[in-house]
């Protein structure tokens, strides 16, 4: 009889160990749960009342996004104000007409200093006709007046326009006696309608305002206008405007 309620108490004694180790692992199953609710509520009421709990996961989440859409500072290279360019622009701008004012003042000084005065002083009477036809007081016909008639009594002094060389003194058939001179840089004035007395000899160098000779009435081709002296202009083999270099 006890070996038979030995036997039972040992198959009974397997099934009783096994029935405490599962309440055991389930009260520690439990334990664990209710801890784990408790920090859950204890974050919860951690929580701002605005905002509901959310897990772990969607925390990261958050973070992942907030870290995506963080605003990213972008330097960009400020252009140059539109008033610095123009007030550059405008300080070039007379940095560049200053200029040009200083090379015509210089042009200018030199015309001055080696430029042509008149030979005398006295009004035109007949001007230049730049390749135009005139009718000639004397002859009547229609030509060129390749000069300028310039009043003046007979003896009045003659200068030179400007400082050259004497090139020629000759009593031309049309134009009585005449002086030529040679200034240089294809520049060439003739004196036409002079005495005979001419002051100045060919190859004579002469200076600005010197006298070359006198006024006369040699010149038979206009020997119908009132007394004067006509003056021509060549530069480079041309005829030109012998107002227009004084």
């Amino acid at each position: 009889m006890k070996k038979k309620t030995g036997k039972m108490l040992n198959g009974k004694g397997f099934y009783v160990a096994l029935s405490l180790s599962v309440a055991m692992v389930g009260a520690a199953c439990y334990f664990a749960y209710t801890q784990t609710g408790m920090e859950d509520i204890t974050e919860e009421a951690q929580l701002p009342h605005n905002r509901t709990a959310v897990t772990g996961t969607e925390r990261e989440a958050a973070n992942i996004v907030t870290n995506v859409t963080k605003p990213v500072r972008i330097t960009t290279r400020v252009p140059e104000p539109t008033a610095v360019r123009t007030t550059t622009a405008a300080a070039m701008t007379e940095a560049q007409e200053a200029a040009a004012d200083s090379v015509q003042t210089e042009e200018k000084e030199k015309t001055a200093d080696s430029g042509m005065q008149m030979p005398l002083k006295g009004d035109i009477i007949c001007e230049f006709s730049n390749s135009e036809l005139v009718r000639s007081k004397t002859t009547g016909a229609w030509q060129t007046h390749n000069g300028v008639d310039i009043k003046a009594e007979q003896g009045d002094s003659v200068a030179a326009c400007a400082p050259g060389k004497v090139s020629a003194v000759e009593n031309d058939p049309l134009w009585g006696v005449t002086v030529t001179i040679d200034h240089g840089n294809g520049v060439v004035t003739k004196y036409c309608g002079l005495n005979s007395d001419a002051s100045v000899q060919t190859g004579q160098e002469v200076s600005r305002g010197e006298e070359i000779g006198t006024v006369g009435n040699t010149a038979d081709i206009e020997s119908s206008e009132e007394s004067h002296l006509h003056l021509e202009v060549m530069k480079n083999g041309s005829y030109t405007n012998p107002m227009e270099m004084m």
